[in-house]
């Protein structure tokens, strides 16, 4: 049975509590572990980040280009997305995001809580219902102690 999960981020600030939807994720399942849920959020925003890059980057290319409209996912768009700019166009990669985000998991950088219960491990498995929402709070570490 397929269920929808959805993801709230919440950060605590000088004005008080910011908490906004991030995503929502289709599931086979209802069962999954944290470490699944992280590695398909990372997807989605590794997506969209590269997105907006290679968009940006074409963006640039037609306006050098006014002879022929050159396509976002072009490999011209890619290659040449730089000229001009000194700077080569760096994609980021899902599998360096995804081991960045379990780490800062570990290191306790930010929590999930299913349905108000914190989840401790990366691999425990977790049922998901109907109803059911991922919160990620994001934790900022204290100075002087």
């Amino acid at each position: 049975m397929a269920a929808l999960l959805k993801i709230v981020d919440e950060h605590f600030g000088p004005t008080g509590t910011d908490r906004r939807p991030a995503i929502e994720l289709k599931l086979v399942s209802e069962r999954i572990t944290p470490r699944e849920i992280i590695e398909r959020r990372v997807e989605l925003e590794v997506e969209t980040l590269n997105n907006r890059k290679l968009a940006h980057a074409a963006g640039q290319l037609r306006s050098r280009s006014f002879l022929i409209d050159v396509e976002v996912t072009s490999p011209e768009a890619v290659l040449n997305a730089g000229l001009g700019t000194g700077r080569k166009l760096v994609l980021a990669r899902v599998e360096r995001e995804a081991a960045r985000a379990f780490q800062a998991f570990e290191k306790q950088r930010f929590i999930m809580l299913l349905d108000d219960k914190q989840i401790e491990g990366l691999d425990d498995e977790v049922t998901v219902m109907a109803e059911s929402q991922i919160v990620f709070l994001y934790l900022m570490p204290l100075k002087g102690g």
